[in-house]
């Protein structure tokens, strides 16, 4: 209970910005006032043999008393240097901001059918001037779906579709031929000999590896599995493995299935 504090006012710069001016607005108010009275006063006392007409105190709590009245009235008179009615036009121009977000077209997610909501008016003049957006990983910007797209084994990349490299390094691979080296195709090898017996062993390793190594739990559900895992990266990976033959079949503490399926 000592530690817990209540939520802070969520202000924008703008609202700081206006309230410091309005602040200071004020005390010059207040300065001016009192410069105005002490006029005022100025006036009144050493004046008044030459103002007959008029009905001036002439004991000192009547001087203080008119010297407090004239304060109220000049402040009175004053009072238009405060912009009362700009806080209420700045509410009116954030919402108004707030229904045209709501009714951009730019943000309708269509697959969906969600249109932007703005829950708040009161943080709308903050969205021009974000300069940098700090995120994790996935999920709080993104959908948080993830696929197996590319791989590197024995330093060799691998992809859905090949890429042609530079002078000087190897393009990328397909997915395919990660299978024609995995299962022995002779059409789809990359390598011979003894190097290819090497990469075998090397691939064949990472996708034990890739379809081992997780906390992924199996579920099997109208004859299909599905991947029950705590992060959507461990979920990929799965699938990228079993995509290439590698399927994880049973996980538990003390035993890990697997069920190997060449291409074809």
């Amino acid at each position: 209970m000592r530690n817990a504090t209540a939520a802070p006012i969520q202000r924008t710069v703008v609202e700081r910005q206006v309230n410091i001016h309005i602040i200071f607005l004020f005390v010059f108010l207040l300065t001016l006032s009192l410069g105005s009275t002490i006029g005022a006063s100025i006036n009144t006392w050493f004046l008044s043999g030459q103002q007959w007409y008029l009905v001036e105190p002439s004991t000192f709590p009547g001087k203080a008393k008119a010297f407090i009245e004239d304060i109220l009235t000049f402040i009175i008179l004053y009072n238009n240097l405060i912009p009362i009615s700009l806080i209420v036009t700045m509410e009116v121009v954030k919402f108004q901001q707030a229904q045209l977000i709501n009714a951009d077209l730019d943000m309708y997610y269509a697959p969906s059918v969600t249109p932007a909501l703005c829950r708040t008016s009161s943080l709308v003049e903050e969205l021009g001037q974000i300069e940098f957006v700090f995120s994790d990983k996935t999920g709080t910007l993104t959908r948080n779906e993830m696929e197996f797209k590319k791989c590197s084994v024995a330093g060799i990349p691998y992809a859905d579709v090949a890429e042609e490299g530079g002078e000087d390094e190897e393009g990328t691979r397909t997915f395919e031929e990660l299978q024609g080296l995995l299962y022995g195709e002779a059409e789809k090898s990359v390598s011979t000999g003894a190097i290819e017996d090497r990469e075998w062993e090397v691939a064949r390793e990472f996708m034990v590896l890739l379809a081992v190594c997780h906390t992924v739990i199996p579920e099997v559900r109208d004859g299909k599995t599905h991947h029950q895992a705590s992060s959507p990266d461990e979920a990929a990976l799965v699938a990228g493995s079993e995509m290439l033959g590698y399927q994880f079949h049973v996980g538990c503490p003390l035993l890990v299935k697997c069920c190997f399926t060449d291409s074809s």
